[in-house]
């Protein structure tokens, strides 16, 4: 007989897999970003970590994000299937994972100086793998908004008001972000805007992880209290 203890344990392990993505891929990044000569967080973007002798710690860093919300997107769906969200919110964070993974692997160009010996622009001309990330990035970007929205129904079905406007907001500034950094990058000035956009696609799925570990939380104390009682009563 399965025991409903240890599979909500494994659902809130997966769930806290996804509390993981923010901290860790914002950290570490911003870790690197302080260390790697000629980096300038105000024109780079975080995703030039990719690029140069170092850029393997940055391509590990995208691919443990990616791991991390494969595990979350299963999660997800043991917690909520077939509930409100439980279906398409999988989905999505299955093919973030993917997308996480796959902008990893393949980096941008050099430019912006960084590397040293980098051109001093953006290239017009834009490598295979280049145009992959940028490809990719901007489709984890959209999927991630996709997710938010809906949680965004699914925490106003639940009546859950400011998790519902915290959220919407995050989607919003996902767009504003990812808009005004790609606008503004061969300025050399878009840095700071998809360093923002990082952190609120990753913080939002920690966030809305976050929910769901705690509603989790309490479900498995309950189902504790119940198997304690059935197993007083036996006795």
């Amino acid at each position: 007989m399965t025991n409903p203890s240890a599979g909500k344990s494994t659902t809130r392990a997966l769930l806290i897999a996804g509390i993981a993505i923010g901290p860790w891929f914002i950290v570490v990044s911003l870790l690197q970003a302080m260390t790697r000569p000629g980096l300038d967080l105000t024109k780079h973007e975080v995703s030039l970590l990719l690029v140069g002798a170092a850029g393997w710690v940055q391509t590990i860093t995208f691919v443990v994000t990616g791991v991390l919300a494969l595990a979350f997107a299963v999660g997800v769906r043991r917690q909520l299937h077939p509930e409100k969200a439980g279906t398409w919110g999988p989905i999505l964070m299955a093919v973030f994972g993917i997308l996480f993974i796959v902008t990893g692997l393949n980096h941008p160009d050099p430019q912006l100086g960084f590397p040293a010996g980098s051109p001093t622009g953006v290239p017009q001309i834009q490598s295979t793998p280049s145009n992959i990330h940028s490809i990719a990035f901007s489709a984890l970007a959209l999927c991630i908004v996709a997710f938010c929205f809906v949680f965004v129904r699914k925490f106003a079905a639940d009546h859950a008001r400011s998790w519902t406007i915290s959220i919407a907001a995050s989607a919003a500034l996902i767009i504003a972000f990812v808009a005004f950094g790609g606008a503004l990058m061969p300025t050399g000035h878009g840095g700071l805007p998809l360093l923002g956009a990082a952190i609120f696609i990753t913080g939002s799925v920690s966030a809305i992880a976050l929910r769901l570990e705690q509603h989790q939380g309490a479900q498995q104390g309950t189902t504790r209290l119940i198997e304690q009682g059935e197993s007083a009563a036996r006795a």
